[in-house]
């Protein structure tokens, strides 16, 4: 009896540790690369990630193209323009400097610019938090300034853009985002250091933490060293969009890296390097709509995380912090057009680090369907008296909007098929249900991996 179990005691062993059954377990980065080589597959991604859990690098790897003409293919020291994640690191100098006693958050905006309209009445704090009230630049600039943005542009020409427009609420009372905040944040370094804020950036951190391969100076940067911006980039069509000169974003959204560099970053924020606990603890204090000092701060599935994104047509990035779990996700990425994101994968992402369930993304087929046909699932669906949506026709096409906790602005709905439809930036899908009568009554929502029911009420 006692050979008989000590022989099958064996033979489990050797079924559990058989090259048959290892190739089976998929370790997390493999399931990190499949999920990727999907989003690529379908369009949804074309650059570098980087995914590092506890300090172990996970998955660093490149994918899609840098040059869409060439064929060029990304790699893993390809430079990116980072964008508005530029808007952390400027933060960081602005406390770094009030550490150094040269400056304060609760500074007058009027004592660094003694003309500046209300400026008694902003802070540098309003500054940080796009608190201000102060006209956004930036939405007065699309392609069709590429002429001018794409050169360098004086300070002045910049400040005429927003100087004199009328404050847009009572600053602190409402958030709204804001180029030019950031942009006076910048030439405030300057004032108060004496340097230019490329080169107080490069002395106060990129030096310190060995950031070698970051800049500003992105489209003068050699073409076989950096990726090349696309709004559209499949692989039968490509759209290049100009990208802007650094002196344009500035302190806003000037900075270039690579997902090494970016990866230095993360450490100093994990470890708390550079400033103080006190100063890092004020980044990451959330006030109106969630927003630190140059910083998202906010949860998925209850997991608290720092984040700040970046986006421009022709690239989009995104970096992540996870604090008590100690996740590090980097994503740079080039295409990109407005309204879009790379924070569906970054939830997918750090779904799978955490062993949650998740979707890999499938190749999207368009269908063109009539205003006829499209008004036959306009309504309000509902998962319960809480979680409610919306579709409505709008322009000729179907469009979601979510109510009650599953508050979001309107979204484009894509037909794959009869009854079928999907986000066009997320990896949401709908497939919608009839009656015995042909009557639309319900669809079901992927989502995350997780399937949900939600009823027509009208």
């Amino acid at each position: 009896m006692k050979r008989l179990l000590w022989a099958a005691t064996a033979l489990l062993a050797q079924i559990l540790t058989s090259p048959l059954n290892a190739q089976q377990v998929r370790t997390t980065a493999e399931k990190l690369d499949e999920y990727l080589t999907s989003a690529q597959q379908a369009y949804r991604f074309n650059g570098v990630a980087l995914v590092a859990h506890k300090g172990k690098v996970l998955l660093h790897k490149a994918y899609g193209v840098r040059n869409a003409v060439t064929k060029a293919p990304n790699d893993t020291s390809t430079r990116f323009p980072i964008l508005s994640i530029t808007k952390s690191f400027t933060s960081a100098l602005i406390l770094k400097l009030q550490e150094e006693d040269k400056l304060s958050v609760d500074d007058n905006l009027s004592q660094y610019f003694p003309d500046y309209p209300n400026g008694d009445k902003i802070k540098l704090h309003h500054l940080l938090t796009h608190t201000s009230g102060i006209f956004n630049y930036t939405d007065m600039i699309d392609e069709g300034d590429s002429a001018i943005v794409c050169h360098p542009v004086p300070k002045q020409r910049v400040l005429e853009l927003f100087w004199d427009k009328p404050l847009e609420f009572r600053p602190g009372k409402q958030y709204a985002y804001n180029n030019s905040a950031y942009f006076l944040l910048g030439m405030i370094i300057e004032k108060v250091t004496g340097k230019s804020y490329e080169q107080a950036m490069r002395d106060m951190i990129f030096q310190p933490l060995g950031m070698t391969q970051s800049g500003f100076d992105f489209i003068n940067l050699p073409a076989q060293s950096r990726a090349f911006g696309y709004d559209t980039l499949t692989t039968d069509y490509f759209s290049p969009y100009p990208h802007y000169d650094s002196t344009v974003a500035y302190s806003a959204g000037a900075i270039y890296s690579t997902t090494s560099d970016m990866y230095k970053w993360g450490r100093a924020v994990a470890n708390q390097q550079l400033l103080s606990a006190k100063s890092w603890k004020q980044a990451f204090t959330p006030r109106l709509n969630q927003y630190g000092y140059g910083w998202f701060i906010d949860k998925t599935n209850g997991k608290e995380y720092v984040r700040h994104d970046g986006g421009y047509p022709g690239f989009m990035s995104t970096f992540v912090y996870y604090p008590k779990e100690d996740l590090t996700i980097v994503l740079l990425n080039n295409f990109g057009n407005y309204g879009e994101s790379l924070v569906p994968l970054m939830i997918a992402i750090s779904g799978i680090v955490f062993g949650e369930p998740y979707d890999l993304w499938q190749p999207r087929q368009y269908m063109k369907l009539e205003t006829k046909a499209l008004s036959q699932y306009v309504g309000s669906y509902a998962l319960n008296d809480k979680y409610k949506i919306d579709l409505v026709l709008k322009n000729d096409g179907l469009y979601a909007q979510g109510k009650g906790k599953t508050q979001f602005s309107e979204l484009p709905l894509y037909a794959s098929g009869e009854d079928r439809f999907f986000f066009g930036t997320y990896n949401t899908r709908f497939t919608f249900e009839r009656n015995e009568a042909g009557k639309v009554v319900k669809f079901t929502l992927r989502e995350h991996g997780q399937d949900t029911e939600w009823k027509k009420l009208n």
